[in-house]
């Protein structure tokens, strides 16, 4: 076909074709987000407004602004004025990890960047100009509304969007006008928008498809409506705006079309015409249940990357009958090319990969001239209607009536749920991990056909065969692997955005090879695959209890046969199915079944056992169904070489400190104040694959909750190691070396995980301990400060005792019955040796830390944070009190680290506690004025709501909290501290005299915790 015009024409823009169809329609509704509306004219204004701001910024063309706001007018304004202005947009999601951010803004090196300032608390340290939309509006409400004039032209860069990388790094892909501009024009001759269309928005900015949300109907005169943040993740939400706002046109990625398909209410959405779905291949059997749900609506099928816009198109029609799916038509303009390893064209039928050209192409990506110059080649063939061709990396045919049939990748990139991931990128992260010596990812398919990623790992450390050899595909210990992937998959939640984090993972002691030497990834087990013991025979259930639950074993993990001594975890489980089992489990047998028995009795056969007894005797499960206790006395025995030589000497002005755990919540508070209140080097012992990464861990926790402090840094010092391993992981030569250097330890560090069993955390939180103390007395005794928990008497509430006193000992109270708390007991009592031993030392017994009191600042993997969180998305709370003593983190870092610094301090126990209470209505009042109105029901209604809801949605808040909320019946039988005092007249005594006092817990804390919460809300 010949070029069309608007390509010849260097003055076509995106904000171009906006300002045209403005003058079309300028009192036609463009923009509608909740209760707030505006016309396309005053849509214009706004933008222009903003525009000759950023001028005055000297935003010009080919200039890059980092855009950090959440879905709202804003948004949208602030898109159109870093057009206008002459800027290329660089899009930021304010819920990405800080550290992808970071690296974003490092690489654009953006100068200005538009944001609210509620989010610049998210924002890690740019150097950029930040321009806050809300407190500058007055500013920028000053300028002009005529459209600005800015010289931009078609082959001016319009945004730079960063997707997934194969080294580690996500890559910026820059776009210039001319090549979106073609999708959208070329589309809207396919199948055009109209005015009386309204269109709805819910795709992250960070995502392709989310600007054909956006800008296709804004040039073509429709109604743009916006979910509100994170509303797209909520299809109950999204189909009742979609019905309320009687929404034409959709576009989805299937895996969520899918979902939208599934759900009840649909039938309430009449106003559905078109769908158009991209970003992932669409399959026949979900193009089938389209035109069985929306019989009357069009379907296309849309597909194009970043880097080539829009390729092809396909129409579907309901009585197509496709041997193959999907497949598509490319659209006028587009050439595409099916080449063999060697770049020569293959015949029809036959697959190769799609190189596409046409005026749709990419510039090419920010700071890469090699991968440019690799994946954006020089057109070799002799039509040469486009100079250049993107090697796409997918894997297709050509087939005889002219469409592309699309095959799969060729590299090492998927797409799961829309996004498109270079797993190469997930490995290289989870290869950083000091405890993953190789890993490899695969996108695979679970039992109901969804795509997911599957991480398999061989650690660094494992225990061998007699023989001394691994074996390929051979699975690890079940401890390790519980002990383990609970890791990783935190670490790569810090490093990656949640759509990269697998959803299974499978450990190894090595990887099945190729003949080559490669690892055959064909060849990996599915994660339903990976038993402990491939020899162990398969027992089949005895009882019916056994069989009920081994079926519901079968259908939660998708496997078909389970045996009675077959292991959950080993056989895929991890904690949001555990919650699934948790929910099964009592609707088929009317028993409480607590989380952290799960992890005790793994198998059918000891959760049969347990249930059956239960079922009989009436009594609950936290009665019977519990193995052996550990002998926590017999555990609390502490190496005997263990022992200072010589007697310590007291420093007061300490030159290097040591101190664990520092990257977590307590833990960056301290080295905080260590740093205000001390002039010593700080030494942090942190996982990383080696010190720049340890430091950028360290300043990544340290910024997450506002303490980083530039000019302090150069005295916060990694250590590379692991709490869990002999000798903190170092070699005997650091580990001597350290012994030398330090004058003083802060043990902080701990695995916190208070569903695991004793035997999990024994090696970091046992263990760990007994290393710290190992450095302490080797060469100079230095004095150890530990953090422990009030936890260590959580069994005390059912004991009568009235007050715990600080300088009472262990053995006078009953033991603790959850594994985090014994092992803390265990440590404290490994400590108390040490001191016996002449090792000067402080045990710091904390209770419920809260937030910062004067930022609001809070541990979002807090039990309270997430509860409150989940309130607010249920809309009520359970009547009674749901607030315990909290005390707020700044208060316990100030006071640890100043009574530490004296003297008398030394072999004393202090408590941390607050005294002052409040009541839940104090919080529903609260909430309230902060416009989030909650109802007090009923305990056990409350709970029925509950397991309601995350029956049927998992990515709820609640969802992983569920076992913590028993039916009232076990609810009374729970050990309580609520009833205990205890003593802090230590504390109270070193504090004297000094400005350190606990806040109260009165309406102006909890305000400032709420309002941080809301802040931090998940949209």
């Amino acid at each position: 076909m010949p070029i069309p015009e608007f390509v010849s024409d260097k003055s076509i823009t995106l904000h171009g074709l906006f300002e045209a169809q403005v003058e079309k329609t300028p009192e036609a509704i463009a923009l509608v987000f909740k209760e707030e509306q505006l016309t396309y004219r005053e849509l214009n204004e706004r933008a222009n407004q903003l525009a000759h701001y950023l001028h005055s910024l000297n935003v010009a063309p080919e200039m890059l602004v980092g855009i950090c706001l959440e879905r709202s007018i804003e948004m949208i304004v602030g898109m159109l004025g870093i057009l206008k202005a002459g800027g290329a947009m660089v899009p930021l999601d304010p819920s990405q990890p800080q550290e992808r951010k970071a690296f974003i803004l490092a690489d654009t090196k953006v100068e200005v960047l538009l944001t609210l300032k509620k989010l610049v608390a998210g924002i890690p340290v740019p150097q950029s100009h930040l321009v806050c939309l809300d407190t500058e509006y007055e500013k920028i409400a000053t300028k002009s509304k005529n459209n600005p004039k800015n010289g931009v032209q078609s082959d001016n860069l319009a945004h730079t969007i960063y997707t997934s990388g194969s080294t580690g790094q996500p890559k910026g892909v820059m776009v210039n006008h001319q090549a979106i501009c073609q999708g959208f024009v070329l589309m809207q001759e396919i199948c055009p928008i109209t005015q009386q269309d309204r269109v709805l928005q819910k795709m992250p900015l960070t995502f392709e498809f989310s600007f054909w949300e956006l800008f296709w109907p804004l040039i073509t005169g429709a109604c743009v409506v916006l979910a509100k943040p994170g509303g797209e993740k909520d299809i109950a939400y999204l189909v009742k705006l979609i019905a309320l706002q009687k929404i034409s046109i959709l576009m989805f990625v299937p895996s969520v079309l899918q979902v939208f398909l599934s759900y009840e209410g649909l039938k309430t959405c009449k106003n559905i015409r078109t769908i158009f779905s991209g970003g992932e291949p669409l399959t026949s059997a979900l193009k089938n249940r389209f035109f069985n749900q929306l019989p009357n609506c069009q379907l296309y099928d849309l597909y194009g990357s970043t880097e080539d816009n829009a390729v092809t198109y396909w129409l579907c029609q309901p009585d197509e009958k496709l041997s193959s799916f999907p497949q598509g038509r490319p659209l006028p303009n587009v050439s595409i090319y099916v080449v063999d390893e060697q770049l020569q064209l293959v015949p029809v039928g036959e697959t190769g990969e799609l190189l596409v050209g046409g005026w749709g192409l990419a510039r090419g990506y920010l700071n890469r001239p090699e991968l440019t110059a690799q994946k954006f080649i020089s057109n070799p063939f002799k039509d040469k209607i486009q100079e250049r061709l993107y090697r796409t990396g997918d894997q297709v045919r050509y087939l005889s009536d002219g469409t592309i049939q699309i095959l799969g990748r060729i590299d090492n990139q998927v797409k799961v749920r829309g996004f498109r991931i270079e797993l190469g990128e997930i490995e290289v992260v989870l290869e950083a991990h000091p405890a993953v010596r190789q890993a490899v990812v695969l996108a695979r398919e679970d039992v109901s056909g969804d795509k997911r990623l599957v991480a398999y790992v061989v650690p660094t450390s494992q225990e061998s065969h007699p023989q001394e050899q691994s074996y390929a595909n051979n699975p690890l210990r079940p401890n390790l692997s519980t002990q383990l992937v609970p890791l990783l998959r935190s670490y790569l939640k810090a490093h990656l955005p949640e759509y990269m984090v697998p959803s299974a993972f499978v450990l190894l002691e090595a990887f099945p090879l190729n003949p080559n030497g490669k690892v055959n990834r064909q060849a990996l087990p599915a994660p339903d695959q990976n038993r402990t013991d491939r020899s162990k025979v398969y027992v089949e259930p005895r009882t019916p209890v056994e069989e009920l639950l081994a079926r519901i074993w079968s259908q939660i993990l998708g496997i078909e046969q389970v045996g009675i001594y077959d292991n959950f975890f080993d056989l895929g489980g991890h904690s949001l199915l555990v919650t699934q089992l948790i929910i099964k489990v009592q609707q088929t047998f009317q028993v409480e079944l607590p989380l952290l028995s799960l992890f005790e009795m793994p198998t059918v056969a000891e959760l049969a056992q347990s249930i059956a007894i239960a079922q009989k005797t009436g009594a609950s499960f936290t009665t019977v169904g519990t193995k052996t206790p550990v002998n926590l006395k017999a555990e609390a025995i502490l190496d005997s070489t263990i022992c200072p030589n010589t007697s310590a000497q007291y420093t007061a002005e300490p030159a290097c400190i040591f101190l664990t755990g520092a990257t977590g919540f307590i833990g960056a508070f301290l080295l905080h104040e260590l740093l205000q209140q001390t002039h010593a080097d700080i030494y942090c012992l942190v996982r990383a694959p080696n010190l720049k990464e340890g430091k950028k861990r360290i300043q990544s926790s340290l910024e997450s909750y506002l303490l980083w402090n530039e000019s302090l840094s150069c005295r916060i010092i990694p250590v590379v190691g692991d709490l869990s391993q002999p000798l903190l992981g170092l070699s005997q030569e650091e580990f001597q070396a350290m012994a030398e250097l330090v004058d003083l330890i802060y043990h902080n560090g701990a695995w916190v995980h208070h569903t695991s069993p004793y035997s999990v955390l024994k090696a970091a939180n046992v263990l760990g301990t007994q290393e710290v103390l190992r450095l302490a007395s080797q060469v100079k005794v230095k004095p150890v400060h530990f953090i422990s928990t009030l936890g260590v008497f959580s069994s005390v509430g059912d004991s009568g005792v009235q007050v715990v006193r600080e300088h009472d000992s262990l053995d006078d109270y009953p033991l603790p019955l959850d594994g985090y708390c014994q092992s803390k007991w265990v440590a404290e009592k490994l400590v108390t040796i040490a001191r016996e031993r002449g090792l000067p030392v402080c045990i710091y017994r904390i209770g419920r830390i809260s937030g910062q009191s004067q930022t609001g600042v809070f541990n979002k993997n807090d039990f309270w944070y997430k509860l409150i969180l989940g309130c607010t998305q249920l809309g009520c709370v359970p009547e009674g009190e749901m607030l315990e003593d909290m005390v707020p983190v700044d208060y316990i870092s100030r006071a640890i680290i100043y009574l530490s610094r004296r003297k008398e301090s030394l072999d004393k126990v202090f408590h941390f506690v607050n005294h002052q209470s409040f009541n839940s209505s104090l919080l529903i009042n609260v909430l309230g004025s902060l416009g989030y109105p909650l109802q007090q029901i009923p305990y056990d209604q409350w709970r029925k709501y509950l397991l309601k809801i995350a029956e049927h949605s998992p990515e709820h808040t609640l969802y992983p909290l569920v076992s913590f909320f028993p039916s009232r019946s076990s609810k009374k039988e729970m050990s309580n501290l609520g009833t205990v005092q205890f003593d802090c007249q230590n504390t109270l005594n070193g504090l004297a005299g000094t400005s350190i006092v606990c806040p109260p817990l009165d309406e102006q804390l909890l305000s400032t915790y709420l309002s941080y919460l809301i802040d931090q809300r998940p949209t």
